[in-house]
């Protein structure tokens, strides 16, 4: 997916659902290294919004591009919360 220069509303409904679904798979990543650290409510939080991300990323791409933008920003700000925490581990693909 090359995206460089557009917006997020300004892709396509398959790239904007890409989007969320591919931070899905780096929120349940880490929220397994969050459990390996201890960190039991920070996994659990980032568990049921990579699994709600995961659920609704098709209808938020199509029907509310800005809330799918707002849910994608604040999943990275859990995924960066985790590396502030413990910066040992490397971030995912889906942050890049």
């Amino acid at each position: 997916m090359h995206t460089t220069g557009q917006n997020f509303n300004q892709l396509q409904p398959q790239e904007r659902q890409a989007i969320p679904e591919r931070i899905a798979v780096t929120l349940e990543q880490t929220a397994r290294w969050a459990a390996d650290e201890g960190e039991t409510a920070l996994e659990m939080v980032m568990h049921s919004v990579g699994h709600a991300l995961t659920s609704v990323a098709e209808d938020l791409a199509e029907n509310d591009i800005q809330l799918a933008e707002d849910v994608a920003v604040r999943a990275i700000s859990l995924i960066t919360t985790f590396h502030c925490r413990h910066p040992q581990y490397p971030f995912g693909s889906a942050l890049h």
